[in-house]
């Protein structure tokens, strides 16, 4: 990937002058769903541009990668933050988990297109993703010797085997759910930030793996302009960094109203570490001298570590017995117990809500565990082992609260096997568990039952349900 990418960036940056050809024909303002690369149409994006963009200045941009190729999902998630603050973004739709060599293929087509067809900062270009789409952003940033200025992840950290170094000049910005599976990771990489010196800011929003909310991009592309001021890529706006010093200072004073004095302590922290030289920052340093050694810091720092050692035991046998499963290796008891495992800990969930802690972790472990079983079942679907990916789709079942998305998955599988029967009675379980996408009947695997009156029926239902 390193070479490929840093290939594609030098050959940008020698195309110094930067065409108007096309700029005219796309609407700012409006998310464009699907724009095809000038010298591969098969490789496309989504596209906002903010509603006063010109050829006549230069912009920043981030270039997105959803997990699953939904550009225009990514792009949508970034698009209020992007018009406060004038960016471009770009979201593949070809870059997607699990296919390294086509992701970067996607990552360079997108590049090459845009460099040449918009009016971007050399000096303010950034890459974001979520998931596995943040470990693809992180890992371009990582080969690619400077070309950004910055890396926006969302649900997930750095590439696997890989840490923050000195040898890192992007600024880093992550954005997590506090019931997200991977809060393990983030308890380590924290430290490793630390200890690497790169600027970053982690923020926890409530919610589970996913895209962060719009307020939180916001925060992020203001964290990022801030960087741009300091780099003196951007013109200093005294006027706007001393009013994000004071947000940043009041969300700590909130923690510590919350009595969460391990955030109001990070948060302190990052105001005397993010604004340093350019604004007077007595107030954040008296602050982190004043907890840093509070016992209330310390005892909520032990008890993050021993939340994250509280997940990983929930959830390693039973991923292993995943493991086992998908290599043949498992009993139909012990996948009976497996289920039930899965079973309980949402039981656990919905009668713990009166602690808040014990059910976040079993959230974030159960959350973990579905996904290990929907990634696994399309793994065993795509290697016709259907028997396997039935087996898998049931765990995710069992451990969903809304479990139509897994019922449709083994509809998938019944429509593959050319079982009519089974396949209608897990669309209908599909529809009474929440999933009614009209538009997910059309896919290939369901072109043989087009004509059954039972399946146009459903797909009626279906489509009087499914939003616009």
């Amino acid at each position: 990937m390193r070479r490929q990418f840093l290939t594609a960036v030098c050959c940008i940056v020698c195309l110094r002058a930067v065409s108007a050809q096309d700029a005219e024909h796309f609407a700012p303002g409006t998310v464009i769903g699907k724009v095809s690369c000038s010298a591969n149409p098969q490789q496309t994006f989504a596209l906002y541009l903010p509603a006063n963009y010109s050829q006549n200045r230069r912009w920043p941009i981030i270039y997105v990668f959803d997990p699953g190729a939904r550009g225009k999902v990514a792009v949508e998630a970034i698009r209020d933050a992007a018009e406060k603050y004038g960016y471009i973004v770009v979201g593949s739709n070809n870059s997607r988990n699990g296919a390294e060599a086509t992701s970067t293929e996607a990552a360079n087509a997108m590049w090459r297109d845009t460099q040449q067809r918009f009016s971007i900062d050399e000096h303010r270009r950034y890459f974001a993703g979520m998931s596995g789409g943040a470990r693809m952003a992180t890992a371009l940033a990582m080969s690619c010797n400077g070309c950004v200025a910055g890396v926006i992840a969302n649900a997930a950290g750095f590439p696997l085997g890989r840490k923050p170094s000195t040898a890192l000049k992007f600024a880093y910005f992550a954005a997590l759910g506090d019931a997200d599976f991977n809060f393990l990771e983030f308890v380590d990489l924290r430290r490793d930030l630390e200890a690497s010196g790169m600027q970053f800011r982690i923020r926890m929003f409530a919610g589970r793996h996913g895209w962060a909310p719009p307020e939180v991009w916001e925060e992020a592309l203001n964290w990022m302009d801030i960087q741009a001021m300091r780099a003196q890529s951007m013109q200093r706006d005294a006027a706007r960094i001393q009013r994000s010093y004071e947000a940043t200072i009041a969300r700590a004073k909130q923690f510590e109203s919350d009595k969460d004095f391990l955030a109001a302590y990070r948060e302190y922290r990052f105001a005397a570490h993010d604004f340093s030289g350019l604004t007077d920052i007595a107030e954040a340093d008296h602050a982190v001298t004043a907890l840093q050694n509070d016992k209330r810091v310390k005892k909520a720092e032990k008890r993050e570590v021993s939340a994250a050692a509280e997940q990983r035991g929930f959830m390693e046998q039973p991923s292993s017995q995943m493991q086992a499963l998908a290599e043949g290796d498992l009993g139909a008891g012990d996948f009976m117990a497996l289920r039930d495992t899965l079973s309980m800990l949402l039981k656990q969930i919905t009668r713990s809500q009166d602690d808040r802690e014990g059910a976040l972790v079993r959230q974030r472990a159960l959350s973990g565990l579905v996904v290990q079983a929907f990634e696994s079942g399309q793994f065993a679907l795509d290697q016709k082992k259907y028997d396997v990916a039935l087996h898998f789709f049931d765990l995710a079942i069992s451990g969903s609260e809304n479990p139509g998305w897994g019922h449709f998955q083994r509809a998938r599988v019944y429509a593959l096997t050319a079982d009519k029967k089974h396949l209608l009675a897990e669309l209908k379980q599909a529809f009474s568990g929440g999933f009614h996408d009209a538009s997910a009947l059309g896919s290939s695997e369901f072109q043989p039952f087009q004509s059954d009156p039972e399946f146009q029926r459903i797909a009626q239902e279906w489509l009087s349900k499914t939003s616009p």
